[in-house]
C-alpha cells in the first residue's frame, strides 16, 4: 500500500488539474463520515456532485450493490431491465413526469486554449 505521501504526490502527476483538491486522501468511509490514511475522520458533507448522496458503506446499500453486481451491472437503454423499469415506476408514481430516461451526465468539455 502506498504512502499518504505518494498517493497525494502520484496523483498531482497523473490527475487532470480540473479540480483544486484537498490534500486529504480518503482511505473509508461509513455513513455520513469518512477517514483519511492518517486515521482522521470527517462529516462528509459533499454528494460526489450528485452522484452518490447514499451515505458510506451503509449495509443495505453494501448488500443491493453486492446483489445487482452479480447479475447485471451495466445495460444499455437498448434493452429493457428489471431494476431500471422498477425504479421509473417509481419514480413516475411519486411525481417525477410520465416517463424516465436515464443516462449519464456529460463532464463540460475543456476548450482548447
Amino acid at each position: 500500500m502506498l504512502s499518504t505521501h505518494a498517493i497525494y504526490n502520484t496523483g498531482e502527476q497523473v490527475l487532470m488539474p480540473t479540480f483544486n483538491r484537498s490534500a486529504i486522501v480518503l482511505s473509508h468511509g461509513q455513513g455520513a463520515r469518512v477517514w483519511d490514511t492518517e486515521g482522521k475522520s470527517y462529516l462528509d458533507f459533499l454528494g460526489g456532485f450528485a452522484v452518490n448522496t447514499l451515505g458510506h458503506c451503509h449495509p443495505r446499500v453494501v448488500k443491493a450493490v453486492a446483489e445487482q453486481a452479480g447479475t447485471l451491472i451495466h445495460s444499455s437503454n437498448l434493452f429493457y431491465n428489471e431494476p431500471s423499469v422498477r425504479l421509473a415506476k417509481l419514480l413516475t408514481e411519486h411525481g417525477a413526469g410520465n416517463r424516465c430516461f436515464f443516462a449519464r451526465a456529460e463532464p463540460k468539455r475543456l476548450k482548447a486554449p
